[in-house]
């Protein structure tokens, strides 16, 4: 009788899925819920579901199988297989997705000859939706299958079919139908978007068609000089806390010109995407000053894309990369990533591509939270639970390509290992780093402080603000962005549950509330809702869209100085989880006292009622409890408040300079090129389960 997860290992049923493999019982009680399990058995054991396929994630656990155990089949049933895709929905952009990596080990084991045939059998004989995927394939394998007439016949079916075809005309651009048809292209262009397209695409050709103020000439890197590239792809790379963009786009910006300031390393690019709209004429997809620029993805979407959407987009990603930094002479000598996603996947194939090492930062994220996700009795989304399968494939493909894995401090002892079976079985490891802050320098900026303080007191037709009845209450102050798993919602419930309005004011800042995504509609609904509900609370609660960064640090040091109280202004980050938490580093910084979850990184800097406070975010009245008794404690012992704020400014000063932190990756890069220099990393096998073939 095959044993159970819960008798082979004591491991979360996540854990358990991906180191047994094939040798648990298909009769295992449901410790995950169907929408979820049917999925990941098949992809982790084989196991299909009975009944019919009604599910549009099979198909992209089938192929993520596949990959798994190196048993692709041949070029031409792979693609045969995708003729039911419909490349527009999520389910199947990721089924794309993993299908091109199955492609690849299709080639290897076929040969080209084989892939070609197969390629141009299903372009004439396949669905037209999948041409871009053929074109796309095609071009990452440098497969003249194609007749230059068909690629831009096809080119006019749609603005996807014609940015794919220009995409595989660079791959053949030595030949004289590929070059005009990409002129052709490029004069005809009607945005922005296409024009650059086509730039790129002919710069191989060394044709003169790119302005040189899309990217200006920059000086050679001197001799030994690293170039350095780092990704933010979620999000807007100028307003954190709006859409996806987060504490890690704070994080880069600081890092990115620190970096720049370490000897050895010549030049730092930090990669974002920029939506097709704002692609203005003129404007520079690569600005900053010589020591650290960023370099602006163009991508073919309205806004910048949620990570969901990344799946779409990988192809495209991928061949920007390659070629504008290419064609700007600026090709980085190593590329670190930090998402499990595909457009990390897109980079680091990009990264591959130029001869580059890749760094990984490695989290348990979002292993850790999907057996109380998808347990018994939730109601998931199936989109979301394919996901979620999606993401844990891509952390696995990086780390089977990574040459350094990297990690954030804090994590439970064999945490990585337990939901990593790669690592035990590669014997690799994953090396700690800190990550750190930019400190406030001094300065005359008195007045722009007075100003956003005086904000939170300036009414708004639509969101709360303060009345004159919070002066002189002390602050619960959050920011971020207004996504679910960062909880807003769960502060306010708990600050009015349990009527903590009394005592402090609350202030939550973050989200594009002009254009919100429906995450962010989602959270401010959750927010506003109950607070109109609560006349007692009312001008005790402000509500802003996400300012600027320094905005943001000028407001947290400027509550102490024009928001004055008879005890300690708290800043709050009630997520359900922080891998490190860059925002609650700069409410230290700023002397304020912090509150934030147990689960995740911030226990590693934070004692718990000695430089700040730790709460449990799994649970509202938990939550609720902790936050409550931190109230108490700031209140009734007004120098403990202080001693507290003070000890947790120390923490940050000494700890997490971004100078200090900077030095510690720099090293970390020059010793992956030294050893890179040494041997030539081959990515590993993604397998996942004990018993497979690799």
């Amino acid at each position: 009788m095959p044993e159970s997860l819960t008798e082979r290992t004591a491991l979360d049923p996540i854990a358990a899925l991906r180191v047994a493999g094939s040798g648990f019982s298909v009769h295992e009680p449901s410790a995950l819920h169907p929408r979820f399990r049917e999925p990941a058995f098949l992809e982790y054991a084989g196991i299909t579901p009975p009944g019919p396929a009604t599910s549009a994630e099979l198909l992209p656990a089938r192929l993520r199988r596949r990959v798994r155990t190196d048993s692709c089949g041949t070029p031409e049933a792979l693609l045969a297989e995708l003729f039911e895709v419909n490349p527009g929905s999520p389910a199947g952009a990721r089924a794309l997705s993993v299908a091109l990596d199955a492609f690849s080990g299709s080639v290897a084991s076929a040969g080209r000859y084989e892939a070609e045939v197969a390629l141009r059998r299903a372009f004439h004989d396949g669905p037209r939706a999948l041409r871009p995927f053929l074109l796309d394939v095609a071009e990452r394998h440098s497969l003249a299958c194609f007749e230059i007439d068909d690629v831009t016949d096809a080119a006019t079916d749609s603005r996807h079919h014609r940015h794919a075809a220009v995409r595989y005309l660079s791959s053949r651009c030595a030949e004289p139908a590929a070059i005009a048809a990409l002129e052709g292209f490029h004069a005809s262009a009607g945005n922005g978007y296409d024009r650059l397209l086509a730039a790129v695409a002919l710069a191989g050709t060394g044709r003169p068609v790119i302005e040189s103020a899309v990217w200006p000439p920059r000086r050679p890197v001197g001799p030994g000089g690293l170039t350095i590239a780092q990704s933010m792809l979620l999000g807007p790379a100028d307003r954190p806390g709006a859409g996806a963009s987060g504490g890690l786009t704070v994080l880069l910006r600081g890092l990115g010109d620190a970096l720049g300031r370490q000897p050895g390393i010549g030049r730092v690019l930090t990669l974002v995407l920029c939506p097709a709209p704002r692609l203005e004429p003129g404007s520079p997809l690569v600005t900053g000053d010589d020591a650290h620029l960023t370099v602006r993805i163009p991508v073919d979407h309205g806004l910048p894309p949620a990570q969901t959407d990344l799946a779409q987009h990988r192809t495209s990603i991928t061949f920007w990369t390659r070629h504008l930094l290419a064609a700007t002479g600026l090709v980085p000598g190593l590329v670190h990533v930090r998402y499990a996603d595909d457009g990390s996947v897109a980079i680091a194939d990009a990264a591959r591509a130029l001869g580059a090492r890749v760094v990984f930062t490695l989290t348990a994220d979002p292993h850790r939270s999907l057996a109380s996700r998808y347990g018994p009795g939730t109601d998931p989304d199936p989109a979301a639970a394919g996901m979620d399968l999606h993401r844990m494939y891509a952390a696995d493909r990086l780390v089977a390509a990574a040459d350094t894995l990297l990690t954030l401090p804090g994590r439970a002892p064999g945490e990585l290992e337990r939901y990593f079976p790669l690592l035990a079985r590669g014997g690799r490891d994953a090396t700690a780093i800190e990550e750190g802050i930019t400190l406030r320098t001094t300065g005359d900026d008195s007045a722009r402080q007075e100003r956003l303080v005086r904000s939170l007191f300036t009414q708004d037709r639509d969101l709360p603000r303060f009345s004159a009845a919070a002066r002189g209450l002390p602050l619960i102050l959050s920011v971020g962005r207004l996504h679910p798993v960062k909880q807003q919602d769960l502060l306010l419930r708990a600050w009015l549950d349990r009527k903590l309005y009394r005592h402090y004011a609350l202030a939550i800042v973050g989200g594009d509330l002009t254009n919100p995504t429906a995450e962010e509609r989602l959270v401010l609904r959750r927010i506003l809702m109950p607070a109109g509900a609560a006349p007692e609370a009312a001008g005790r609660l402000a509500v802003l869209p996400a300012l600027p960064n320094s905005s943001v640090r000028l407001l947290e040091h400027g509550l102490r100085r024009f928001l004055p109280a008879a005890t300690a202004h708290l800043y709050v980050c009630p997520s359900e989880k922080e891998e490190f938490g860059i925002a609650v580093l700069e409410a230290m910084e700023a002397g304020l006292v912090v509150m934030g979850p147990r689960r995740g990184g911030l226990g590693h800097y934070i004692r718990h009622g000695g430089n700040g406070f730790l709460a449990d975010t799994g649970d509202p009245d938990r939550f609720a409890d902790d936050l409550t008794a931190a109230v108490h404690i700031l209140t009734t012992t007004p120098h403990a408040a202080r001693a507290i704020g003070e000890a947790g400014r120390h923490t940050v000063l000494t700890r997490f300079d971004i100078s200090q932190v900077a030095a510690r990756f720099a090293g970390a890069y020059h010793r992956t090129v030294a050893a890179g220099a040494l041997a030539t990393h081959q990515p590993g096998p993604l397998r996942c389960d004990s018993d497979a073939k690799v």
